[in-house]
């Protein structure tokens, strides 16, 4: 989980007066608590008026900011969406911006120094090196239908040079709306996925998810199964084009799309591999506690407090799980996390959007969804990855009853990856903090280990059944 703005706070506390006025035009930056990076650019516009925008790369957070005030000694803004706001003096002597960071009634102090344009641009080198080279296969953009939903979804296909007909995959994302390239936080995973894959001779198709992009659709209210038949859908677009092999076509998905690859795999025999990236093994009413009680930690919760935090949220799990109607569910919901927020488990204010966020039909169907069912049906080669530092999708919770589940299918390989978070990313703890500053993409590691596997696999006769 990504941590947020929310509950960052701020004290003013000033001392330091400037010996003259200064320009606050141009690229300023500073941090909260000394973790959270974010960077700011003021100016004035053809009015005459001052604008500003700030950015924090850590949360792909960019936004203008409300009512700045720039005066000779002075400086101040407002995120009025956040509840949140900025105050500050000129300090000439530290060369900065001396103020506090403010939100929900609490307080922070924050220093803004100068900084340039090119501060708090992510470097994105696997990105960068794609785009700069020529490709060892061709591209095309292609549209295939759902019938099942009654739209179209738009994608990318990537074929290697040479004869085929080639094996070939479809990309299934995590959750969110997400693009064909799986775009988080800057990073393209499924970019660089696709480009490492078709350079080794395997055929790609990857799209946007329905309702977002170019993809039609609606993806308000969609579930797990919904985003399935669009995966369904995926792979019967495959199955038409005379340069793949229809014999040798598999899914690979990461997180939701972990699921969802299983899921799409024991209900067709004819599917030739399934990768899971990141793929959940427990319930999802299980996973979410511990993933936002590892997320929590990880922002330096105290243990005490994520104890807490993870006791009201099995409580709210559970009484979503056992209600059938959304609306009752939702009630439900937040009556428990008022009552966490008057207990102090919860920041004040929180308790009805999170309600709200955990009751969605996407949420609801999530929290009822057991893996182990789909993974013991499958009879297909599989392959199963997790990062060692996934704080969403913990190896330490998930590979087990995986290979519980899988124990039966002599085909079935599971691995967990030193040093890779959920992204895939080589990584220090694993918090979703290091997400954007991480400059890698995917891993040499995972991305070798998957290729090797699939063309292992797809050499090898599958046997008739």
């Amino acid at each position: 989980m990504k941590s947020t703005l929310l509950g960052i706070l701020a004290a003013l506390a000033l001392a330091t007066h400037p010996a003259h006025a200064i320009d606050a035009t141009g690229h300023w930056k500073g941090s909260i608590a000394g973790s959270l990076h974010l960077f700011l650019e003021f100016g004035k516009a053809a009015d005459g008026k001052w604008e500003g925008t700030l950015k924090v790369p850590q949360q792909g957070l960019s936004t203008k900011v409300d009512q700045l005030e720039v005066g000779e000694e002075q400086l101040g803004f407002k995120l009025l969406a956040l509840n949140a706001g900025f105050t500050a003096r000129w300090s000439e002597q530290e060369k900065a911006w001396m103020g506090s960071w403010s939100q929900n009634g609490q307080s922070i102090p924050l220093r803004l120094e100068r900084s340039d344009a090119a501060a708090g641009q992510p470097k994105r080198p696997q990105s960068e090196a794609i785009a700069a080279r020529q490709a060892a296969y061709a591209s095309s953009e292609v549209r295939f239908t759902n019938p099942a939903g009654g739209h179209s979804l738009a994608g990318t296909f990537t074929v290697p040079q040479g004869r085929g007909p080639f094996p070939a995959v479809v990309l299934v994302h995590g959750s969110g709306p997400n693009d064909r390239d799986q775009t988080i936080l800057d990073h393209k995973l499924f970019l660089v996925l696709a480009d490492h894959l078709s350079s080794r001779g395997i055929a790609v198709l990857r799209y946007d998810k329905r309702g977002v992009k170019q993809s039609g659709g609606v993806y308000k209210d969609a579930t797990t199964q919904d985003f399935a038949s669009d995966a369904e859908a995926a792979v019967a677009f495959l199955r038409g084009r005379a340069d793949v092999d229809p014999a040798r076509i598999g899914v690979i998905g990461h997180s939701e799309g972990g699921l969802i690859a299983p899921m799409v795999a024991a209900r067709d025999p004819k599917l030739g591999f399934v990768v899971m990236l990141a793929g959940p093994g427990v319930r999802g009413e299980l996973l979410m506690v511990e993933q936002i009680a590892l997320a929590a930690k990880a922002r330096g919760v105290p243990d005490a407090l994520v104890d807490q935090e993870r006791e009201l949220n099995r409580a709210v799990f559970a009484a979503i799980v056992a209600e059938p109607q959304a609306e009752a569910a939702e009630a439900r919901a937040r009556q428990l996390m008022e009552e966490g927020e008057r207990k102090g488990i919860l920041p004040p204010g929180t308790a009805a959007a999170r309600a709200r966020a955990f009751s969605t039909p996407w949420f609801q169907a999530f929290l009822r969804h057991e893996p182990g069912p789909g993974l013991r049906a499958i009879r297909q080669p599989i392959l199963v990855l997790n990062g060692e530092r996934d704080l969403q999708v913990p190896a330490a919770m998930d590979l087990a009853p995986i290979r519980t589940a899988l124990k039966d299918n002599p085909r079935a390989v599971v691995k967990e990856l030193p040093a890779l978070n959920h992204l895939f990313q080589t990584a220090r703890t694993g918090a979703g903090s290091e997400y954007a500053e991480i400059e890698e993409s995917f891993a040499p590691l995972a991305l070798n280990t998957i290729s090797d596997w699939i063309l292992a696999t797809v050499k090898r006769p599958r046997s008739a059944k």
